[in-house]
């Protein structure tokens, strides 16, 4: 592999970049829309009066003259430092209802309640009346960090004044909440559903992807150790996927402390690796500023458990400036690289640092802002902005992965480059070899087919037969019986090859209703047989015939050993112009479809279908019936394929 293909202009990495920053523009846009409307149906109510006591709520009056008036956003750290749950009490006048009613559709008969940030979860009541949860409020406590809350409210819940308590809950004093916004439901639950979508379905998605791509990288890493920037692009995805995580996570599987330690590590681990990846795809040997690299991030590990275990929250933030300094040098690093190869790729990276740069740059300033309570909360716009990394760090991460298939590629093309005059000569050579032997290879392998055949066929016949036979006289459980006379019974058709020739389709049915009658009657069950031609004439090939023979049997004989209770049984065949169908449904089904553990004799009816170019379902019926069902082409072909060994 030539590395230094990296210095050919190609213009598909331009092409790359543009789509790239297209569909993060297009992203910005979206994103940007503030989280609430300003329509005039919609009221927001900002002004509360705050209780930092987790009690209950039948237990407010006693403590009347604590509460203290708070304006939204409103901070636990600015106020509160010593609880876990805050009691918010807002009233909604008459109006206010007035206005809600008045303004909402004649269809609606509910309004809801949006709240569109908060940390980290509540429960509200209104006039008394408890309306919704936001979940657990021990531990693990709900976190919706990074999610919406909405609850619904019957419009006949209301009152002339009407009075809302919030109690929000939160770990470590981190507690945060946004105005709440109440409006007619039809206006209010689309705003929701548009920021639930951003901020926990996509990264629920982007999770999926990163961790992906991140996998198949570290897999191309095992097979070619030389290339150590594949292992860094799958630790960065690592780090990545972890932060992602983070995003849409609604209970903790460690300690909130324990998360909030890993969490953090995490975002450097990817800003780490991925600076490092930077290097080494670009073949920039920086062994220093990889070293120190490292150790800022092992320096890290200690800093964060310290800020995240005893409550100094505020050191992340500063610390994690060190990681944006590695990607400003990263960023340097591929601009003189640019300048002294000029290669598209190093130009491509410097651009996409400086997009997560800026990404980073923004969620750095937003966390310190709105969650923090930097600045009282509500500077430079920040609280209708949503995390820009798990949105734009994947987008660019898809955009890098691009590039690193695109040198695979280029890679396998010039493989295959230097491969084509050799392959062509040898093909030569052996298309002249096998045009000489190709009669005499035939002929020698039928016979030789033929041979063996007839030799496993008198095997079967002398040994495993006569064992059936005795197995079938000796077994006293009757289903066991059953199922030793079925095997002997295919065993008979092997040795006879009567399974293997071809014949019309109205004598199989017939052959199949015979036998299938006989096991049926032998069980104990009832048999609905139903046969239609359509009035065609079908003739069925040696593959054909075998194979649905032993689909049937195979239908038959796991109905019998797995519904215990079986009773009936219906087996249903027509024939269209080119299909034929059929249908076996049978009551006694232990279980639904659903629930069963797919085992060979499915797999195998399902690979048969496949073979005959057909298909295949089984699904539930009414009443505990379940039904099996196939489609088969009878089209002929103009040749009969020949039974494999």
């Amino acid at each position: 592999m030539h590395r230094d293909s990296n210095n050919i202009k190609d213009p598909s990495l331009v092409i790359v970049f543009i789509v790239l920053l297209a569909v993060l523009l297009a992203l910005f846009t979206y994103l940007k829309q503030p989280a609430t409307d300003a329509s005039e149906s919609l009221i927001s109510l900002s002004t509360a009066q705050a209780l930092p006591l987790d009690i209950e709520l039948s237990s407010l009056p006693s403590h009347e003259a604590e509460w203290v008036d708070v304006t939204f956003p409103f901070h636990w750290r600015n106020e509160f430092t010593d609880t876990r749950a805050v009691w918010y009490r807002l009233n909604l006048s008459a109006s206010q209802v007035e206005t809600l009613l008045s303004n909402k559709p004649a269809s609606d008969s509910l309004l809801g309640m949006y709240i569109w940030r908060l940390n980290q979860t509540a429960d509200v009541w209104v006039n008394g009346v408890k309306i919704g949860s936001g979940g657990r409020t021990q531990a693990p406590m709900a976190r919706y960090w990074n999610s919406p809350l909405y609850f619904s409210l019957p419009i006949s819940s209301l009152q002339q004044n009407n009075q809302i308590h919030i109690k929000h809950f939160s770990e470590s004093s981190w507690g945060s909440m946004e105005p709440i916004v109440i409006g007619a439901q039809s206006e209010l639950k689309p705003l929701y559903d548009k920021r639930a979508f951003v901020q926990h379905d996509i990264a629920l998605s982007l999770f999926s992807f990163v961790l992906t791509t991140g996998f198949l990288c570290l897999m191309v890493w095992f097979y070619r150790r030389q290339n150590s920037e594949y292992l860094w692009f799958a630790i960065a995805s690592a780090g990545l996927s972890f932060y992602c995580l983070n995003q849409f996570i609604r209970y903790l599987p460690v300690s909130a402390d324990t998360w909030r330690w890993f969490s953090n590590v995490s975002i450097d681990l990817w800003a780490i690796a991925t600076f490092i990846f930077g290097l080494r795809s670009l073949e920039i040997h920086k062994p220093r500023a990889e070293k120190l690299a490292l150790l800022f991030l092992l320096s890290g590990i200690p800093i964060y458990f310290y800020a995240s275990f005893f409550e100094h929250y505020d050191i992340n933030i500063f610390y994690h400036i060190g990681a944006l300094a590695f990607g400003g040098y990263g960023f340097l690093c591929t601009i003189l690289c640019y300048k002294e190869t000029r290669k598209p790729l190093a130009a491509f990276y410097a651009c996409v640092v400086i997009i997560i740069l800026a990404a980073g740059a923004h969620d750095t300033l937003m966390q310190a802002i709105v969650n923090n309570g930097w600045r009282e909360g509500s500077s430079l716009g920040f609280q209708n902005h949503f995390n820009s990394i798990h949105f734009f760090a994947p987008l660019t991460f898809l955009a890098i992965g691009a590039s690193l298939i695109k040198r695979f590629i280029d890679s396998m093309n010039e493989a295959d480059r230097l491969n084509t005059s050799l392959e062509k000569r040898v093909e030569d050579a052996r298309q002249e070899l096998d045009e000489n032997y190709k009669a005499i290879e035939k002929v020698l392998i039928k016979q030789s087919a033929n041979e063996e055949r007839e030799r496993i066929y008198r095997d079967l016949h002398d040994d495993v037969g006569s064992k059936l036979l005795s197995l079938f006289y000796r077994l006293e459980n009757e289903s066991d019986s059953v199922l030793a006379k079925s095997a002997l019974e295919d065993l008979r058709d092997i040795v006879s090859q009567k399974s293997l020739q071809s014949c019309h389709l109205n004598d199989a049915a017939a052959q199949w209703h015979d036998e299938i009658h006989e096991r049926a009657r032998d069980a104990g069950i009832s048999l609905s047989w139903a046969f239609d031609d359509g009035g065609h004439s079908v003739t069925l090939s040696e593959k054909q015939h075998s194979h649905l023979r032993r689909m049937l049997r195979e239908v038959l004989s796991n109905a019998l050993l797995h519904s215990k209770q079986i009773k009936e049984m219906s087996i249903s065949m027509t024939v269209s112009e080119s299909t034929l169908s059929i249908d076996v449904a049978n009551d006694g089904a232990p279980k639904p479809v659903s629930d069963w553990v797919v085992g060979r004799g499915i797999s195998n009816l399902r690979v048969r279908s496949r073979d005959l170019d057909g298909e295949f379902d089984i699904h539930d019926l009414d009443d505990s019936w379940i039904k099996v069902s196939w489609r088969i082409p009878i089209q002929l072909s103009s040749k009969e394929q020949e039974p494999s060994i």
